[in-house]
């Protein structure tokens, strides 16, 4: 057990020397070192590289039968980008006071790391794969457009596994669900004209101030909604902008708007709300107009609380650690939606919190990562034995 923790530790070390900042990315050379380090432990690996980009680039490894029960491991290689106030290296993982530090050591190649090491073990302890498969499925710019995940779901190489765990940073808990986000584009239209004549105009601005009263009427109504997992949807303004000069009548503004989703929404269902509160704006003033669009959009993900998969994490955590495991959404989007929404049951767990995720001076508990070393073996073990 402590050769499986140290080897964990040791490579989260490695993954972190690799500056996979998105933007730019650049996560191929670490896919590539995966893929070599995997190779040489009898896995059978796979650079795949995005077509539009051939510096993006997942890594899938699988150990076992192609026929038999699947379970894919799942994690992102990419990381956000380092701001200014680092104590240490941020590409250097520095131990100190049982934590490791580096950008990527919580969100998420902490669990990358676990992860892989799980697997390898497994491999080294001789465990019988002739009935199954496991599946390493690490991807690439997960922290922005999702491209890696996406680009694995529609190739070749997907395959519809019976289950899949994500080890993003929840804190030794089990995440069943996560609310989507939509963002939308709502531009307010007005006619320029001079301030000195503004009835010559529309002024965008006012006509802005009635479309932001009427978004935050419906955010309250949005509130109320409930889910026996997550927390309500949200909708939020959350960027405003507009006119040109001081005395000039503005003919636009644009709000940014934030809405989170529960899995029974979508972005055409919530786009459809806002458009009816502005269409109700416009039946009032001939002189409201308005276009919307949106550019962002990540589905909820959702996994019932009943489904064998959690059972099977529960007995796995109450063997290892004699407690019950907290079940629990995931405050933060991932790609769980993608896997659910492609047929694959999908929970997330893994070492560090959250709150450190894209931080200064972000970090791991070490012994996060051995406990989720030992969790993952054991649960592949339950599930594909």
């Amino acid at each position: 057990m402590e050769k499986r923790h140290q080897a964990a530790q040791d490579l989260l070390s490695k993954l972190i020397a690799f500056d996979t900042s998105n933007l730019p990315g650049n996560e191929r050379p670490c896919a590539e070192f995966l893929a070599e380090y995997l190779s040489s432990k009898g896995f059978v690996t796979e650079v795949q590289a995005l077509p539009e980009d051939s510096s993006r680039a997942n890594i899938i490894a699988s150990i076992g039968n192609p026929a038999g029960k699947k379970l894919i491991y799942n994690g992102h290689i990419d990381v956000v980008p380092v701001s200014e106030g680092w104590t240490s290296d941020p590409f250097h993982a520095e131990v100190r006071d049982g934590k490791l530090y580096g950008r990527g050591t919580c969100d998420m190649k902490g669990g990358v790391a676990a992860m892989t090491e799980a697997a390898i073990a497994l491999v080294e302890d001789g465990f019988d794969f002739s009935g199954s498969q496991l599946m390493l499925v690490f991807v690439c710019d997960e922290e922005l457009h999702d491209r890696g995940i996406k680009h694995y779901i529609q190739s070749d190489k997907f395959v519809r596994a019976a289950y899949a765990v994500i080890s993003e940073p929840s804190s030794l808990k089990c995440c069943i669900a996560h609310r989507g986000v939509v963002r939308y584009r709502l531009s307010i239209l007005g006619k320029s004209c001079h301030a000195g004549v503004p009835s010559n105009g529309v002024n965008a601005i006012v006509n802005a101030g009635h479309a932001i009263l009427a978004l935050e009427a419906l955010a309250v109504r949005i509130a109320q909604r409930t889910h026996p997992i997550l927390p309500a949807p949200t909708l939020t303004p959350t960027v405003i902008s507009g006119g040109t000069k001081d005395n000039i009548v503005p003919n636009q503004v644009d709000i940014q708007i934030d809405r989170r989703t529960l899995p029974d929404e979508s972005i055409e269902s919530c786009m459809a709300e806002i458009i009816s509160e502005m269409e109700y704006l416009k039946e009032g003033n001939a002189d409201f107009d308005y276009r919307i669009e949106p550019y962002v959009s990540v589905n909820a993900g959702y996994l019932s609380p009943e489904h064998p998969l959690v059972g099977a994490c529960a007995d796995t955590y109450m063997s290892l650690f004699g407690q019950e495991m907290t079940v629990c959404d995931f405050n933060a989007c991932n790609d769980q939606s993608y896997f659910v929404n492609a047929g694959v049951p999908t929970l997330i767990f893994g070492p560090g919190n959250l709150e450190q995720a894209h931080t200064v001076d972000e970090y791991v508990p070490l012994d996060d990562i051995y406990r989720c070393t030992d969790f993952f073996y054991e649960l592949a073990k339950k599930l594909l034995g």
